[in-house]
């Protein structure tokens, strides 16, 4: 017993003496990693808090963002642009055209040098005779020009138009008409894109909303079964009503999971829209009006008399006149631009005249340099013409532009009439659905204060003992359906009136028949 009793006293010592070596060691061990993070350095860890801060983003920033990058928007500008250098080119035919032009030639060989080297040995032979030949001089003063090895040029050129028959003034009109087409365009770009934008960025808010409710009602869940855990031990409650709760909580948590991944594919799309990097952070700032109010008043939509468009009182101040609609006004101007074309080919047959004018300078200079030594050794040729061009005969060509140029036409003008038709419609369905929606939000808000005082009585009930558990759980999916149809109702109604105040600037919703 004295051996054994030694041994443990033995051991007993050992131990306190690596526990305190381990004590030693460990103090020392987190001394130097403290002191390590200290001498770290501050800026990386502030440069990467910054980097992971969201990004704040209002409704009226984000539509500035999706601006700056969005694809249809770029394309509508190049349109602009295009339209522009059209409406450039037929003005232009308005004004004299001046064209310069210089030419250096060398020539290789001539037939007016053999004859210039054949009138020089003559020449020669005259002169050591005794006899003077005029016909020698003028000769090589004409060589002078034909037979040159180098000639310099430099011209000026002008064409005026006299009298085109009005085919100038068509072409103007038509590239006035498709600059007027080419600029709606633009206007509803932007206008379509501000509308996809607001959807996608309340599609976020009311996401990230469904996901708070997923979570509460998780929450809920997870009480419940807590509550029915303590009423079974205490033996107030049968293992039917355990499994049940348990089986609901289980239940929720898909529905939670769903939840989140339809609030990130939200968010991917809102960044892919304002051109965000996807693994960017963002804050989204501007909330869904949801005060519990539709915003129903006395004051209706602004309508045109002719039009007659029917619009519920909702305090949305826009124009549903058809005329004025971006699609109308711009299949409008695109039968502009296709009645001038077809007066432009109908006067094509009509003669024109031109006013041309040339202007050239010769130069003549010797072998082995490039210009002669001065200005005035340049020789002038000045010359001016008026001209008159008129078809006799293109093989068809005037008749198939001239038939093309009324199909054109007749395309464009079933176009505006099914334009307007749809304008309309579209009219109609945009004020119908902010009058459904505006309906829906109302209906919703008094449902959803009523689930609630519903579901709160219910789990009063419940905790008492009053009530069963089915009936809490009937309470609680009535709230849950309740608080996502009022989320959803109210970012319908923010898109509805979105839409209806944009409305005189968007592109038709309407399918074509």
């Amino acid at each position: 017993m004295n051996r054994r009793r030694i041994i443990i006293s033995f051991l007993n010592r050992q131990s306190e003496n690596a526990m305190s070596v381990l004590h030693f060691f460990g103090r020392r061990i987190v001394a130097l990693a403290v002191v390590f993070a200290a001498t770290l350095p501050l800026g990386a860890g502030a440069q990467n808090s910054v980097a992971q801060s969201p990004q704040a983003i209002s409704l009226a920033d984000a539509m500035i963002m999706a601006v700056k990058v969005s694809h249809t928007v770029r394309t509508a500008e190049a349109g602009v642009l295009r339209s522009q250098g059209q409406q450039m080119q037929a003005r232009a035919q308005y004004l004299p055209q001046i064209m310069g032009s210089a030419q250096y030639q060398r020539t290789i060989q001539s037939q007016f040098q053999a004859l210039s080297k054949g009138s020089t040995s003559d020449t020669t032979k005259s002169t050591g005779s005794g006899a003077s030949s005029s016909s020698g001089s003028s000769v090589g003063d004409i060589s002078k020009i034909f037979a040159a090895p180098n000639t310099v040029t430099l011209g000026l050129s002008l064409s005026q138009n006299l009298f085109t028959a009005g085919k100038l003034t068509a072409s103007t009109k038509s590239a006035e008409a498709s600059r007027a087409v080419a600029d709606i365009g633009l206007l509803s770009a932007r206008a379509q894109l501000a509308l996809t934008v607001a959807q996608a960025y309340y599609d976020a808010v009311a996401s990230e909303q469904l996901v708070q409710i997923a979570d509460s009602t998780l929450a809920q869940t997870e009480r419940t079964l807590q509550q029915t855990t303590v009423s079974r031990q205490v033996g107030s409650s049968a293992e039917f009503d355990l499994l049940r709760a348990r089986v609901t909580r289980d239940n929720q948590r898909p529905v939670v999971i769903q939840a989140r991944g339809t609030r990130d594919i939200a968010m991917l799309r809102l960044r892919q829209l304002l051109g965000v990097p996807l693994q960017q952070q963002i804050a989204l700032t501007t909330p869904i009006h949801d005060d519990g109010a539709p915003g129903v008043d006395s004051q209706p939509v602004q309508r045109s008399q002719s039009d007659n468009i029917p619009g519920a009182a909702n305090g949305i101040v826009t124009d549903t006149s058809v005329g004025h609609r971006a699609s109308v006004r711009q299949a409008e101007a695109n039968l502009t631009a296709q009645e001038y074309a077809l007066k432009a080919a109908n006067w094509n047959r009509l003669p024109s005249v031109q006013l041309t004018s040339n202007y050239q300078r010769f130069g003549y200079p010797p072998d082995g340099t490039f210009l002669p030594n001065s200005f005035s050794q340049f020789y002038p040729n000045w010359t001016a013409a008026v001209g008159m061009s008129i078809p006799v005969f293109l093989g068809g060509k005037l008749t198939g532009d001239r038939m093309i140029a009324e199909a054109n036409v007749n395309d464009a003008r079933q176009a505006l009439l099914q334009t307007r038709e749809l304008a309309e419609l579209d009219a109609r369905t945009a004020i119908t659905q902010l009058d459904q929606t505006q309906a829906a939000y109302a209906a919703s808000v008094g449902t959803d204060q009523q689930a609630a005082r519903a579901y709160a009585i219910a789990e009063v009930r419940y905790r008492e003992g009053i009530s069963t558990q089915v009936e809490l759980e009937q309470s609680r999916t009535q709230y849950q359906q309740a608080r996502l149809y009022r989320v959803q109702a109210a970012r319908d109604l923010e898109v509805a009136r979105l839409k209806v105040a944009l409305l005189k600037d968007l592109p038709l919703s309407t399918p074509a028949r």
